[in-house]
């Protein structure tokens, strides 16, 4: 019934199978998988503990453990857990994985974390998501040539070369390397990504930045040129908070120095300063002003504007649904 996703029917069985066999570890540990299943991780924990009292010896139960409670964020607990499966298994690369990705909770230091990683990976060298986690990691810590090791060497334990593929591109942008990140996009065998922003549009932001740099380094004093720059930087996801309209607003007002009366840059300026009202909302009136300036510019533009204005926002939107934790 757990493996073809009738869970209120396993539930009940295993209600009815503790009522049997009260000794019997396995209805309690059907049932926290289970629960984990539903996402309801305190009810999983619980289940857990209790099959681990009635069977202490069995590591498969403690990683389970360890997982919902890493899930539910109870960070000693999971550790606790972790290391009981280590105990009685010292070669459990899963169980030192878990234990890695718990170490990193509300920690400044990482180190144990990444010790746990690589631990993971060398008991089960094709353990692919403890590289995923390490590279992450090191990555964290600027350790960019570790994170490119790392990702690499999943890459070629990989049959088809997808593996940590996205993750490497994305230590390549870091350091502005964008023909080697290009080339990885277009030796691609799928497009299936994870992770947000996903690598390519990263990778074509990144593009488009360095375009316009080396076309404002070539014209410095280039109205159109200030504008595509300050629109690259401006380039980003809504809900990241990052100053970069601000940086944006510098090339935007020297367009504006350079031509007077330029609408574009107008126009970018009411943008961006929309943008930063939506978190800081003394920029209020910045916005009222240069939206002034743009209706005598440009009505049906500022119109324009006066409609994003309303709409736009960065928020992330989180569900009303609520979790067992």
């Amino acid at each position: 019934m757990y493996k073809a996703g009738k869970y209120d029917e396993a539930l009940a069985m295993c209600s009815k199978a503790a009522a049997v066999s009260p000794n019997d570890f396995r209805p309690s540990y059907i049932s926290g998988l289970v629960y984990m299943a539903l996402w309801k991780m305190k009810s999983a924990s619980e289940a857990f503990a209790k099959a681990i009292s009635l069977k202490p010896d069995i590591k498969q139960i403690y990683y389970f453990k360890a997982s919902a409670d890493r899930y539910r964020n109870a960070r000693e607990d999971s550790i606790a857990a972790a290391r009981k499966a280590i105990e009685l298994d010292p070669n459990y690369a899963e169980a030192y994985e878990i234990l890695g990705e718990v170490l990193a909770i509300g920690s400044k230091d990482n180190d144990g974390a990444i010790e746990a990683f690589r631990t993971a990976i060398k008991l089960k060298p094709d353990l692919f998501s403890a590289y995923t986690q390490l590279g992450i990691h090191l990555d964290a810590k600027k350790d960019y040539k570790g994170a490119e090791e790392v990702y690499r060497k999943a890459m070629e334990l990989d049959p088809r070369k997808m593996e940590c593929r996205f993750r490497l591109g994305r230590v390549l942008i870091e350091q502005g390397r964008l023909a080697e990140a290009r080339a990885l996009w277009d030796g691609r065998s799928s497009d299936k990504v994870n992770t947000i922003p996903s690598f390519i549009s990263l990778l074509e932001r990144a593009e488009k930045l360095k375009q316009a740099t080396d076309d404002l380094a070539k014209k410095p004093n280039d109205p159109e040129a200030l504008l595509q720059m300050g629109l690259m930087v401006m380039e980003g996801e809504s809900w990241s908070v990052d100053g970069r309209q601000e940086r944006a607003l510098v090339y935007f007002k020297k367009a504006l120095e350079v031509k007077p009366g330029f609408t574009k840059a107008q126009y970018a300026i009411v943008k961006a300063y929309i943008q930063i009202a939506d978190n800081y909302k003394d920029k209020n009136k910045n916005v009222d002003d240069e939206l002034a300036k743009l209706r005598r510019l440009d009505p049906k533009l500022a119109d324009e504007m006066t409609e994003y204005r309303k709409t736009y926002s960065g928020s992330i939107k989180v569900g009303t649904g609520t979790v067992d934790q």
